[in-house]
């Protein structure tokens, strides 16, 4: 029964993962193509309200060109300046009536002839514009007044409001326009509002004139943009679906094999199939090995060596580093340990950690348990920081690496120059080595840039006094390059391949810690 709860338990995890994977698609697509709809939208609003301001001034400078034409005739009676006004309001567009003032006052209009009635000057926007409900010949049709002042002389030049509903409506119909005019405002229907104009609550631009004192405001309704995502983007909001449901197939196949590689893990743990591999690092001008690189490998029972690069990953997000890494050390001790007198003085081996091995006590009790199998200062242990999973500093952190150092412990950081963790290592630990990669050391001789990146990270190492080791030597002239700029301990198909422990004891009492020798020259990763 309880693994049968079990079971269902994980079926219920897999099943919810899987809808998770389902949603992401959609979820993550459906929030960038609603922005993207909010920021459309609000680049429509303000192109259709910029272009109805244009519109509108327009119309308002063919009524100050025929108020410039009439104003003169405010000076004499009406009989004679009745016929000049309705010429202008006949071949001027847009402007439906002109009106001359004296003192204040309407002394004759293109509609009536003689008339008399004082001018309503405070509700006029900076003294020169008016928007109107309406009037006596037009009760129910805005009206948009400009009023020109010469003296004790004006013109009132009046346009239909019908054109500028029409501008308003026209120009975009997707978005809502409004023309406003001091405490006014006209909607698209044509209707004049007293009071701040509505909200609009989605894409609101604001355009102002530069020549007349109004503003065009445009923008949209609430719940527009579910419409326009609707209309513009079903295509993409289908093949999100789409692709979400694909996510969701393959998340819920891909968990269960999932689990085949993490129990293959664990089985290859418990059967010893990690096992470690070294390789020397040599002193470059005498050829001796002076310390090695533990390397672990996977012999597979019946793939072979299978390549660190796919299994390391997978024991990281698994959780089976930490226990791979005491068990290769835990094998070293047990085969090097013996033959610790073969060392030369100041042989050192560097074991690659993890951020995970470093939570904890447990790091310090491997490291204390694996010198405890060697005599005291025959062997230094190097740990190497690497970028595959970042060690965040912390108090923790720093008081962990002082007990490891106490113990004789010495960190380097590997692969150096390759990332800016590494240099976030640098700054917030105590090194004592730096492991320069080898795609620096391939630029000797055909990367000038690379080379000049090499020589820095040669210089600041002298400078922070820290043993500075090179990797992935392959050549002569590599080895030569890196001796004449102080680089002294290499590492490299050069001087030996990564070899099996037995092989790696086999070098030590053929005497490879005490006098140069011959070693083999590959191609191949280090």
């Amino acid at each position: 029964m309880l693994l049968s709860n079990k079971a269902r338990r994980r079926l219920l995890v897999r099943l919810l993962f899987s809808l998770v994977m389902a949603m992401l698609p959609l979820t993550v697509g459906g929030a960038i193509v609603y922005w993207q709809t909010l920021a459309s939208l609000q680049r429509e609003a303000r192109h259709a309200a910029s272009e109805a301001e244009r519109l509108v001034d327009v119309m308002l400078a063919n009524a100050v060109g025929a108020a410039r034409t009439t104003i003169a005739y405010s000076a004499g009676d009406c009989l004679s300046a009745e016929p000049i006004l309705r010429q202008q309001v006949a071949i001027v567009p847009f402007v439906r009536s002109l009106n001359l003032t004296r003192d204040e006052r309407i002394f004759c209009t293109s509609l009536y002839g003689p008339f008399d009635r004082p001018v309503d000057v405070p509700s006029y926007s900076e003294g020169r514009l008016l928007l109107m409900a309406g009037n006596e010949v037009t009760p129910t049709t805005s009206l948009l007044v400009n009023r020109m002042v010469d003296g004790r002389f004006g013109v009132l030049a009046t346009i239909d409001g019908r054109y500028v509903t029409s501008v308003l409506q026209l120009v975009d119909l997707r978005s809502e326009l409004q023309l406003q005019v001091g405490g006014r405002w006209l909607d698209e229907e044509g209707n004049v509002h007293l009071g701040p104009p509505e909200a609009l609550p989605l894409g609101h631009a604001s355009v102002p004139s530069d020549r007349f004192p109004f503003s065009v405001i445009g923008g949209f309704k609430a719940g527009e943009q579910w419409r326009y995502m609707r209309e513009d983007s079903w295509p993409l909001l289908l093949g999100l679906s789409l692709l979400g449901v694909l996510s969701g197939i393959s998340s819920y196949w891909l968990w269960g094999r999932a689990g085949t590689p993490t129990r293959e893990l664990e089985r290859a743990l418990h059967a010893g199939e990690f096992v470690p591999y070294l390789q020397p690092l040599v002193d470059g001008a005498s050829g001796r090995w002076v310390g090695a690189e533990v390397l672990m490998r996977w012999k597979h029972r019946s793939e072979g060596l299978v390549s660190p690069d796919l299994f390391i990953p997978m024991a990281e997000r698994c959780g089976l580093i930490v226990p791979m890494t005491r068990s290769l050390l835990n094998q070293l001790a047990l085969g090097l340990g013996p033959h610790a007198g073969l060392l030369g003085q100041g042989f050192h081996l560097g074991v690659n950690i993890s951020a995970e091995h470093c939570r904890g006590n447990s790091l310090i009790n491997d490291c204390a348990d694996f010198l405890g199998a060697f005599a005291p200062g025959s062997l230094s242990l190097m740990l190497e920081l690497t970028e595959r999973e970042m060690i965040e500093a912390s108090e923790g952190i720093r008081d962990l690496f002082e007990q490891l150092r106490a113990l004789g412990v010495t960190l380097a950081i590997d692969d150096f120059g390759t990332g800016q963790s590494r240099l976030t290592y640098l700054g917030e630990f105590q090194v004592d080595a730096l492991k320069i990669d080898k795609i620096f050391v391939a630029s000797i001789g055909t990367d000038s840039l690379m080379r000049h990146i090499l020589d820095s990270i040669v210089e600041l190492s002298a400078k922070l006094d820290l043993l500075v080791i090179a990797e992935g030597i392959e050549t002569p002239a590599q080895r030569d390059y890196l001796l004449g700029h102080g680089v002294e301990c290499l590492q490299g198909y050069l001087f030996a391949k990564p070899m099996p422990l037995a092989d790696f004891i086999a070098g030590l009492r053929a005497g490879r810690c005490e006098q140069a020798g011959e070693a083999p020259f590959g191609k191949g990763d280090a």
